[in-house]
């Protein structure tokens, strides 16, 4: 996947309004430890500044998601790494959406640096296989 195509989600589906600099430097992780109990993870590391953890739940995954934990996590990597925000994108059935956004919304503890995005699967870029992303 192409930084243009990763831009063009960040800004486009997320409605990032990041300068565009910070798309000159993206890494992809694939299934990274921090987040090693969720499976088919990707976590976008993007111009030192935002991070960005990517993936798909069923419905059945989406109703149970722990996202206080991520977002306890998202939190300390972010931190610890001095980037700026950190958003996590769930593709999940239409029928989880906003309860998952209702969820993220009653967490104690969020700030105006930690994001939801819940996408449908189809708006999720395609990446390349897992032997040929970036680690």
């Amino acid at each position: 996947m192409s930084d243009r195509a990763i831009e063009q989600f960040v800004r486009g589906v997320l409605g990032c309004s990041c300068p565009a600099e910070i798309f000159r430097s993206v890494t992809i992780e694939v299934n990274p430890p921090v987040f090693a109990d969720l499976a088919q993870t990707r976590l976008l590391r993007i111009g030192g500044r935002l991070l960005v953890l990517l993936l798909e739940a069923s419905e059945a995954e989406a109703r149970v998601l722990p996202l206080k934990q991520l977002f306890v996590r998202g939190r300390q990597l972010r931190d610890a790494e001095g980037y700026n925000r950190f958003r996590l994108v769930v593709a999940a059935p239409a029928a989880v959406q906003q309860p998952l956004a209702e969820r993220f919304g009653g967490l104690a503890g969020r700030d105006e640096r930690l994001h939801l995005h819940v996408v449908g699967a189809g708006q999720l870029p395609v990446f390349p296989r897992q032997d040929e992303a970036q680690q």
